[in-house]
Parts: C-alpha cells; structure tokens; sequence
C-alpha cells in the first residue's frame, strides 16, 4: 500500500513540476502569444500544450510504475484516474481561458498517456527479468 501511495505521489508531483516549468517557460519564450490569466486562442501553442501534457503524461505513469515496481498497473490506473479528476476541476477552472477543443482533447489523452508510460515500465522490467 505505502509504494502504491508513494507511486502516485511522485506521480503527481513529477506531472505537475513539469507543467508549471513549461508553461512557465512558454510564458518568457512567447510573451506576445501567452500571458498569465489571458485567453490564449494561439493554435500552435495549444497543440504544444497538448503534446506536452501526453509526454509528461507518460514520464508520470512511468514513474509512478516504477516506484510501485510489482504489479504496477492498477496503481497506474488509480492515478491516470485522479490526474484526471484534477485536469476536469483544472480545465473547468479555465474553460473561457481557451477552445472547447483544447480543452475536451487534453482531458480524453491524459489517462492513455498515463497508462501508456507506466505500461512501458512494466513491460520494460518483464522483459528485464526475462
């Protein structure tokens, strides 16, 4: 139970440096295109935001894999679940800030990119012990 819990946790906290690193990042490289609090309508932007929420979405899972080490995909599934269940509060939180579309894709790929990379963790250590 305590890695299960750990998983998750480093899970969490993995998912949600990078995000702030990035869209901090984003916000120095494009001021012009994306400002703290404004509407951002930019669709090159959104759709980086979108590829890199999916690859931290499976660096996440991968790690929550890895700190749960056997049997890690129920663990996985529980945490793609409750990053889910933040991005909807998340995404709710900012719905006028950008398109429907952005928001409906970022939310449908959060949980099979979690579950992707901590799939490529278990897959990786089976084929390690093999």
């Amino acid at each position: 139970m305590g890695r299960s819990i750990a998983g998750i946790v480093v899970g969490f906290l993995l998912w949600t440096a990078l995000w702030l690193g990035f869209t901090s990042g984003m916000q120095a490289a494009f001021p012009g295109v994306i400002q703290a609090e404004q509407p951002l309508t930019h669709t090159g932007a959104l759709l980086a935001y979108i590829v890199y929420s999916v690859l931290i979405s499976a660096l996440a899972g991968f790690a929550c894999a890895a700190v749960r080490k056997e049997s890690p995909m129920r663990t996985v599934w529980v945490f793609a679940l409750i990053q889910l269940l933040v991005g909807i509060g998340f995404e709710a939180s900012y719905w006028s800030m950008t398109p429907v579309w952005y928001h409906l894709v970022f939310l449908v790929l959060i949980v099979p990119a979690t579950v992707w990379g901590g799939s490529l963790k278990e897959r990786r250590t089976k084929f390690a012990t093999t």
